[in-house]
Parts: structure tokens; sequence; C-alpha cells
């Protein structure tokens, strides 16, 4: 991957805010940091996630300029799949079973990929 792309996808994968807030400007600020992050969260709730995932990739691009980024699709799979196996195990209070059947995955691919990003 380029230098400028990996720093870039270095950014994605450990930044705490979310990236798809990354033009700060566009959105208006309330002074308190848990206003704020509601008031983002509501404004874009009704938006599919298909959305939120085509705006990323088009601030990734424009982010990169004319770089060439490789590996985009194994990228954005790790940042969508870490968060929805997390959340999911979440809600099922660790019942794998649970988790791998709202998700739609065979038991022991879910531990394969639980062990991936070291969620068990």
């Amino acid at each position: 991957m380029a230098p400028h792309a990996q720093q870039y996808a270095n950014h994605f994968a450990t930044s705490s805010e979310h990236p798809a807030d990354y033009n700060k400007e566009n959105y208006p600020q309330p002074t308190h940091h848990f206003n704020a992050s509601v008031d983002s969260y509501a404004s874009n709730a009704h938006e599919p996630l298909r959305v939120h995932v085509e705006r990323v990739v088009r601030q990734y691009f424009a982010m990169l300029g004319d770089e060439t980024p490789t590996d985009l699709y194994e990228l954005i799979l790790k940042q969508i799949e870490e968060p929805l196996l997390s959340v999911v195990l979440e809600k099922t209070r660790g019942n794998q079973t649970k988790c791998a059947q709202i998700l739609g995955l065979n038991r022991g691919t879910l531990r394969k990929k639980l062990k991936t990003y070291d969620l068990m």
C-alpha cells in the first residue's frame, strides 16, 4: 500500500471519531460533547448504512488525492466486521449460538472471526 494510503488506512483503523464525521464543519457542533454525539447520530440515523459507507469511501479517496490505495476491500470489510461482531455478541450477552444465528453464520465461522479480532 502506498505510504499515504497506509497512513489514512491506519487513521481509519485507530481513530476514535466516526470516519463519516471527518468533515466536521458540515455538522452543527453543540457545546456539550455528549449532546454532539447524540445529535450527530440522530441527524444521520435515518440514512441507510450504504450512504454512510459511500460517504466514508469518497472521503478516503479525497484524503488520498492522487495516491492509489491497495487492499481497500479488505480494509473496509475489517472496519465494518469487527464492530458488527462486537455489538451482536454484546446484545446476545456472549451467546455465540444466538450471535451466529442473528448474523446468518455457521458457529464455527463466527468463532474463527471472533478469534481474528480477539473478541473471545
